[in-house]
Formats: C-alpha cells, sequence, structure tokens
C-alpha cells in the first residue's frame, strides 16, 4: 500500500474517464451526423400536433376510432394460441458408447 504512487494512479484514473467520456460525445456526434445524412435533412422535423376532437378521415391517416379497431383486430389475430394438452412425456434416450467419455476412467488409475 505504501509503495503506491498515487498522484499517478489518480492522474491516469482520470485521464481515462475523460477519454471515455469524450469518446462518447464523438460517439453521439457520428450517430446524429449519420442519421442527419440518412433522412437529408439537418434540421429536425416540426411537430404537427392534431386535435384530438377532430374525426376527419384521409387517404393517409384513419380516425382514432379505425385506429383503435384495426389495432384490436391485429391483436386478436396474432395472439391467438395453439390447444396443447398439458401432459409431460420423458423419453429415456440410450446414449450410444464413446471413446472420450472412458477415458476420464483411466485418468485415476494409479499404478504403483
Amino acid at each position: 500500500m505504501l509503495a503506491i504512487n498515487w498522484g499517478f494512479a489518480l492522474l491516469v484514473t482520470v485521464v481515462g474517464m475523460v477519454v471515455v467520456f469524450l469518446l462518447l460525445i464523438v460517439l453521439i456526434w457520428i450517430i446524429n451526423l449519420q442519421t442527419s445524412i440518412i433522412h437529408g435533412s439537418k434540421k429536425s422535423p416540426k411537430r404537427v400536433e392534431a386535435k384530438v376532437d377532430s374525426a376527419v378521415t384521409t387517404e393517409e391517416h384513419p380516425t382514432p376510432h379505425e385506429q383503435a379497431a384495426i389495432a384490436m383486430a391485429m391483436h386478436l389475430y396474432f395472439d391467438a394460441h395453439d390447444e396443447e394438452p398439458h401432459v409431460i412425456t420423458i423419453q429415456e434416450v440410450a446414449r450410444r458408447y464413446s471413446p472420450w467419455s472412458s477415458k476420464i476412467y483411466s485418468m485415476r488409475n494409479f499404478t504403483k
């Protein structure tokens, strides 16, 4: 404990932590740059707040009631389960002979 140079150890620790956090910031910047290149614009899209009371149906956007009906239909269609019997069957499989499994027995033979 006394032979440790604590000043150097703390310096290495602080430098390591600073490097890690700087690399995380650089990675976040690179990922944001890639997403802006993929989407083609550097500006974030403006939010368009829709009125909750409006039930206007367009070709692009169904009404909230239609969305709920579609979601319920998909839930009922995809969440169907097969009926399975509640019987547990355990089948014993005869193992084939392997010379690798028999080598363990010869390892503990002591010759005098």
